[in-house]
């Protein structure tokens, strides 16, 4: 009797064991590491963002379902005379950061630093570039996380930009399959 129910037991932990799955937005992404995620290159394609004092933008499909889930606005700011270049949240996305003084400030993060879900993001819409005001490096590779939440799921990604004077280079994006 007790060794049919160790057989039984064994078999019902061996049955079950194999549909546990581990969340993925557990684990820490690496910015530039396409490891177990789904990429989109962008190098070679010219996304200018700014005609003359409009401002267009371009949306960025960060899961590939077809809607924007981010856009990049840069346009002139006729009154104060210089160019202001934001990142938009739309949606479900939250990009990285950090909250100090109540005010978000976005990372422009390096390859090979990392995050988890337990880092901080905010859906907002942030200020890359303010007439003489840089808030997020220029003319360099830098990498933004974010966040995506889809049917209550996270899923944790980067995008791989520079930021120019008066556009933002979109060069790739990746977020966990």
């Amino acid at each position: 009797m007790k060794k049919t129910l160790f057989i039984a037991l064994t078999l019902a932990v061996l049955c079950i064991l194999p549909s546990c799955k581990k969340d993925s937005t557990q684990a820490k992404v690496v910015f530039g590491n396409s490891k177990r995620m789904a990429v989109t290159s962008y190098e070679g394609i010219p996304l200018v963002v700014q005609y003359g004092h409009f401002s267009w933008g371009y949306y960025v499909d960060l899961n590939n379902d077809g809607q924007g889930d981010v856009q990049f606005r840069s346009t002139s700011e006729i009154m104060e005379g210089g160019i202001l270049t934001e990142l938009h949240c739309l949606d479900n996305t939250a990009v990285l950061g950090e909250l100090t003084d109540q005010k978000f400030s976005l990372w422009a993060n390096n390859a090979n630093d990392s995050f988890d879900s337990n880092s901080t993001f905010m859906s907002t819409k942030v200020a890359l570039l303010r007439s003489d005001n840089v808030y997020f490096p220029m003319n360099e590779e830098k990498y933004i996380g974010f966040k995506l939440t889809e049917n209550d799921q996270s899923r944790l990604g980067w995008m791989k930009v520079i930021l120019h004077h008066d556009y933002v280079e979109l060069l790739e994006t990746a977020i966990q399959k």
